[in-house]
């Protein structure tokens, strides 16, 4: 294990029937081997390994057993870095383990390593050769197991072993225009890592995605942006299974951060692609709004009053509101469920892995783009009570997008007493104004969303929403305080502030 390799690859979701049709593909056709393979993943009990992006696993194949340690910088990238020896048995050859990564991380704690979870496939293998460019394809069938857990295995894994990343997705593509395949970013170690923790059907949130401070525009735009996508597609991916609110809340948080990611690096993106992206990135996020927008509703409108003001009517507006947002759910199935799905998330991760990016440090773009951001917010805030409700919605949509960035960048900065600081305070303005946007939508949006079109559903939901109005004076109160911490609390880069004191 002395030196790294780059392993490039994606992987495919498939369904009933998909491995016959994708066998009998003109792309695809070649000799085909077969091999029954089984992986045992080993970490300590506290998953170091594992918060370091890195998995270990020892694979029996045909040919004798294999140690491989890999390591990804963010979830959903398409290049890791491996380590692979040859070994005598399924038991871990530890002294392997010096001349990479996981040396320093397991630092005294070797000998904790055991297995966590296993996977058991068999792969079926054809190598496509297409203008001088060398990719494997693997068709895996199997299953994971973490003691009595189970997850099934239907994948497809395109690795590019010569040429550029650009022809991995030229055959992804032609593959698309003729099969729906859906472009998945979990790895089997991390679902491996969900089964074994019993999380397999928990929504995926945002994990921390710190950047090296030597990072280059193009590599941060990367590094953020697919650990974005890969937060959108684990949620996607669970709504197929079971409908979850918070499902389709983390799917819309990671199309939300998506998007602010685009607009940070935006000067730097090319503009009829940038375009495309978002408009579909878009409109996947409005195929969920009404789900979510119910979901707040009931939870936070309908059911405090259900319970602090019982009446007859709301018995009937409550069975109105789940049927309805059966309903809206049925539109994000159908969406994640469709061709333009697959599409988008096929050509998004083309265009954020081979996107030109110039090669210059990220730190300092980094802090002209989070004072630019936080400028707008301050000017925006500055009397909060002269707003209307659609301004303080424009503003909610700044602090949300400040507070993101400010979170992809802030390993950057040194600062580090004050960065939790600002973000405490970003994070309780945005808080405050998304209770008022949450009151907005209540009064405006839930009676198109709801469908209320009979007379007495229609007036009791009017009474349930004019209780909930009763606190808008509260509510703004708490998002003017909020916005005075805020802008008491110095940023954590070095920005406008600094740059005022030092003239």
């Amino acid at each position: 294990m002395a030196s790294p390799a780059t392993e490039t690859e994606l992987k495919f979701r498939l369904g009933p029937g998909a491995v016959v049709r994708l066998s009998g593909h003109p792309a695809l056709q070649g000799p085909q081997t077969s091999q029954s393979l089984r992986s045992v993943y080993f970490d300590t009990p506290d998953g170091v390994l594992r918060a370091a992006g890195c998995s270990l696993r020892v694979r029996a194949t045909p040919d004798g057993f294999v140690q491989t340690l890999k390591r990804q910088s963010a979830p959903g990238q398409t290049a890791r870095d491996e380590w692979e020896v040859p070994v005598p048995s399924e038991a871990l050859e530890l002294a392997a383990l010096k001349s990479t990564p996981a040396h320093k991380r397991l630092k005294g704690r070797r000998r904790d390593l055991s297995p966590r979870f296993a996977a058991t496939v068999v792969r079926r293998i054809r190598m496509v050769e297409l203008d001088g460019v060398r990719i494997e394809v693997a068709f895996d069938a199997g299953e994971l197991t973490a003691g009595d857990r189970r997850d099934p295995i239907y994948e497809l894994e395109l690795e590019l072993k010569s040429g550029p990343p650009a022809a991995l997705f030229a055959l992804a593509r032609r593959l698309a225009r003729d099969l729906a395949i859906v472009p998945v970013f979990e790895s089997k170690s991390e679902r491996g890592w969900r089964l074994a923790e019993g999380e397999n059907r928990s929504p995926r949130r945002a994990v921390a995605m710190p950047l090296s401070p030597d990072a280059t525009t193009g590599e941060a735009f990367r590094h953020i942006a697919m650990a974005c996508l890969a937060q959108v597609s684990a949620n996607a991916e669970l709504l197929r299974v079971v409908r979850r609110p918070e499902a389709v809340h983390q799917m819309r948080v990671g199309l939300r951060r998506l998007r602010a990611a685009i607009g940070v690096f935006r000067p730097l993106l090319a503009e009829p692609e940038r375009q495309g992206v978002e408009t579909e990135l878009k409109w996947l996020a409005q195929e969920a709004d009404a789900a979510r927008d119910l979901d707040v509703f009931i939870r936070d409108v309908f059911h405090p009053t259900a319970l602090e003001a019982p009446s007859p009517g709301l018995a009937a507006l409550g069975r109105h509101l789940l049927t309805t947002r059966g309903r809206a759910y049925d539109r994000v199935l159908a969406a994640i469920a469709s061709p333009r799905y697959a599409l988008l998330m096929l050509e998004t991760t083309a265009w954020i892995e081979t996107a030109p990016l110039p090669d210059e440090p990220v730190a300092p773009f980094a802090a002209e783009a989070l004072d630019r951001l936080h400028r707008q917010v301050e000017h925006r805030a500055r009397d909060l009570t002269e707003l209307d409700a659609d301004a303080r919605h424009h503003l909610r949509i700044r602090a949300k997008r400040l507070r993101y960035a400010a979170e992809f960048f802030a390993d950057l900065f040194p600062a580090r007493r004050r960065r939790p600081r600002y973000l405490k305070a970003l994070e309780r303005l945005q808080d405050t104004l998304g209770a008022l946007n949450d009151l907005a939508v209540a009064r405006d949006k839930i009676p198109g969303e709801a469908a209320l079109g009979d007379p007495e559903i229609a007036f009791t939901a009017g009474r349930v929403i004019g209780r909930r109005e009763r606190d808008e004076a509260a509510l703004l109160t708490a998002a003017i305080k909020a916005c005075g911490r805020f802008h008491d609390t110095r940023p954590f880069w070095t920005g406008r502030r600094s740059r005022q004191k030092r003239s």
